[in-house]
């Protein structure tokens, strides 16, 4: 275990980096060398799926197909992301051609945080993040050492339990409880949400586990591919896309650092452009989905693509048409292209985020999402099948603002003495995008100071020009009560490991921290989970997303269930993540064996006889 300022990341090996070799490497990736080290977590390789014979008990088959990332208002989109989308004329076809064939829920939401682990595992186990105990990305903070050091460790079905220290219970064991000669698969365009699985062993309920890095040898591997240039962009050689903000200067500093990360052709796009093993494109998972069943035949499966969220967090997200306005200067067009007024749509809040570029990135989900359902029908799959389409979050363009003080919310208490440098151990904050947690380990007498402090807080939005509160701030009350507009009563707040265990196995966070309208929550400590990155633990706080996700204005989701005699049409009644799990198990007579908060929505489904 190395330390990590004042962190130890279990089950993990650490290169330490000087100031002056770090500032080398950085640039030195830009010039094609790389600055991530992979295998900080290793992956176990992949085993033969199970040799079942066919099942005793007749069952139609249930596939989830996870779009990560996909806002809903992107459906009701034009081909050139405008408003107005009809009949002929959609963003995305495929997708509204399913939607006709389903019952959509257009008023979906997931829970907070607003994030990929929680609300996977939430769609597959009738759950919210407080009902699991899961509430980072990739990692999150278990407890203290005896030093005083944060233990981090990686997220994990062993973390999972409900309000009465269960389990948590997934469809996956459910399944297999009922029809044990079944196979079950799960595939990701994310490597670290079937690694959280993969804890239970046998016990999970998955038969086959699939990812970039980890496939059966019958599966080529990934290749490498442009975000903002996929292969089906028809004019890749003319629509623009940003360069990164700026260059390196002379020391390392939070402005340096968010300015390597920021802008479409920045240190993060090549990262995950440049390893398709562990980002690997929606094509791939199609590709090897379609391989599988065709090999392995699995009666349920979570088939999750994540080129969406990848891309979104390098190049922005382009939902809202409203926020995106004319480069000014005008940007320059190669020659021989046709200077199309689309090609000089910028973001308000970023004006480095190219709304064409980001719009080929959808097109391009759209388009693999299409080539699944054509594929599963030609072999047969989906006509006796309950489909589920849904994603876990949504996603907003962050705000670019030069006042890098302006979300540091540690840099503000450290600066008031509400606490003291993180090295002294008596606190630890987790942040990144959107949302962020702070557990003090001692001086818990300071919380109602910190929160109060926050709250006043006024940062300067530069696309209002007005001053405002960039934050949420929830103390534990907050959590358990709810907070009307912000979160429901105790979406926040686990019962068993704050009242019963009293945070024995897992500490709860006592502030959480949401931002408002784009802002983004600095990385502290060296650590970014969920990109994989290895960042020299003395690395300052700074921002690392163009787009992102984890408050309040990204709980929208996408979530459509079609099965065999259903009823189709929109729907506009409210409904949570958690409803989608609980109705697949009332339709397949599942029983989960945990507590769970989702609604059964199967009386929407099913059509009176």
């Amino acid at each position: 275990m190395t330390p990590v300022n004042n962190i130890r990341i279990h089950d993990a090996k650490k290169t330490r980096f000087g100031r002056r070799s770090f500032l080398k490497s950085a640039a030195s990736f830009l010039c094609g060398t790389t600055l991530m080290k992979w295998g900080i977590f290793p992956v176990k390789s992949w085993g033969a799926s199970l040799s079942v014979a066919g099942s005793s008990d007749k069952h139609e088959k249930l596939i989830f197909i996870a779009i990560d990332s996909l806002d809903p208002k992107y459906l009701d989109l034009d081909s050139r992301g405008m408003p107005g989308g009809h009949d002929g004329n959609w963003l995305m076809p495929n997708i509204r051609s399913f939607l006709k064939q389903s019952r959509w829920y257009k008023n979906a939401k997931a829970y907070l945080p607003a994030a990929t682990d929680m609300n996977h595992l939430n769609a597959l186990a009738g759950t919210s993040s407080a009902q699991t105990g899961i509430i980072g990305v990739w990692a999150q903070p278990t407890g203290w050492d005896k030093t005083g050091h944060a233990v981090i460790k990686r997220t994990g079905m062993s973390l999972a339990k409900d309000d009465l220290g269960r389990p948590v219970d997934t469809l996956f064991k459910a399944w297999k409880r009922r029809w044990p000669d079944s196979k079950t698969m799960l595939i990701s365009g994310k490597g670290w949400v079937v690694d959280m699985f993969r804890q239970d062993g046998s016990a999970s309920g998955i038969d086959i586990m699939v990812t970039g890095t980890s496939h059966p040898a019958y599966l080529h591997p990934p290749k490498k591919g442009s975000f903002a240039d996929p292969d089906t962009d028809e004019d890749a050689a003319c629509d623009p896309e940003s360069s990164r903000l700026g260059e390196l200067g002379d020391s390392i500093s939070s402005d340096v650092m968010t300015r390597l990360y920021t802008g479409q052709g920045s240190l993060l796009t090549l990262q995950m452009e440049n390893y398709p093993q562990h980002f690997p494109r929606d094509g791939w998972i199609v590709d090897s989905t379609l391989e599988i069943f065709k090999r392995e035949n699995p009666d349920m499966a979570y088939i999750l693509l994540a080129e969406c969220d990848d891309a979104g967090h390098c190049i922005g997200s382009a939902g809202n048409p409203a926020e995106f306005i004319s480069a000014h200067p005008a940007h320059e067009i190669p020659k021989g292209c046709e200077n199309k007024p689309e090609y000089q749509l910028v973001s308000h809040r970023n004006r480095l985020l190219f709304k064409e570029a980001i719009l080929d990135v959808i097109r391009d989900v759209d388009i693999q999402f299409g080539r699944l359902i054509k594929g599963m029908e030609e072999k047969n799959i989906l006509s006796n099948a309950t489909i589920i389409l849904l994603s876990d979050h949504s996603m907003t363009n962050h705000i670019y603002s030069e006042d890098f003080s302006s979300t540091d919310f540690v840099g503000l208490l450290e600066k008031t003495g509400i606490v003291k440098n993180q090295t002294k151990k008596d606190f630890y904050a987790f942040a990144a995008s959107s949302y962020g947690a702070i557990y003090w380990r001692e001086h818990k007498e300071n919380i109602s100071k910190a929160k109060k402090l926050l709250q006043a807080h006024k940062a300067l939005n530069p696309e209002t020009g007005k001053k405002e509160c960039p934050w949420w701030v929830l103390d534990r009350k907050d959590m358990k009560s709810g907070v009307e507009g912000v979160c429901l009563p105790g979406e926040l707040y686990h019962t068993h490991y704050v009242e019963t265990d009293k945070e024995k196995s897992i500490i709860w966070p006592d502030l959480i921290i949401l931002g408002k309208n784009g802002w983004q929550m600095p990385v502290y400590n060296g650590l970014l989970p969920n990109i994989g990155i290895e960042v020299p633990s003395w690395s300052p706080p700074w921002r690392v997303f163009n787009s992102g996700h984890g408050s309040v204005d990204t709980l929208p989701i996408v979530a459509a269930i079609s099965t065999p005699g259903g009823q189709t049409g929109a729907q506009e009644k409210p409904i949570r993540i958690a409803d989608i799990g609980i109705t697949a198990a009332s339709l397949f007579g599942l029983s989960l064996n945990s507590t769970t908060v989702g609604k059964n929505l199967r009386d929407d489904l099913i059509r009176n006889k």
